[in-house]
């Protein structure tokens, strides 16, 4: 049952780490620049994904939204590239590890749930590869053309290539 999660944590570290490679390759500026859209940033869309993927885990560990708001991050792009990256390894850790059934208990908006751990991991996947389709139309604005294919079918014909090279 897991291992459908294990490969949409797996799929969201890679298609994370494409996106930050390509972003790595920024001036810092390019990503606190003014963009339209529903951020005011390449890197205000950056740390939503971040909080919710760390806020979600956290609900999942602790049944606790225990996290920094994303505004109160001070670090700069490499450090905010890092602790995503290790969130996201940390999410697959928790995906591969625990009973994906097992109901979490939480309120939102004065609403009591009890949903099982698998939606909620299929929620932060859905989440993260929703904005990271945003930040590629803010990378167009700012004239960037040179972006990395970070579709989930392109992450299953990767996978399909290096099975067939074995």
């Amino acid at each position: 049952m897991n291992q459908r999660y294990i490969d949409y944590a797996t799929y969201n570290i890679w298609a994370n780490n494409r996106l930050i490679n390509d972003l790595s390759k920024l001036d810092e500026s390019k990503l606190t620049q003014e963009v339209v859209g529903s951020f005011p940033s390449i890197r205000s869309i950056l740390l939503h994904i971040w909080n919710a993927e760390a806020g979600w885990l956290s609900r999942l560990q602790t049944n606790d939204w225990g996290v920094l708001k994303s505004d109160q991050f001070k670090g700069n792009s490499k450090e905010l590239f890092t602790s995503w990256q290790a969130t996201s390894e940390q999410f697959r850790k928790y995906v591969e590890t625990t009973d994906l059934e097992r109901k979490v208990n939480f309120e939102h908006k004065g609403e009591q749930f009890s949903i099982p751990a698998r939606e909620i991991a299929q929620t932060v996947f859905n989440h993260g590869s929703y904005h990271r389709g945003q930040v590629v139309m803010c990378l167009r604005q700012l004239g960037v053309t040179e972006i990395t294919q970070t579709d989930y079918i392109e992450w299953v014909r990767e996978q399909a290539r290096a099975k067939a090279k074995i």
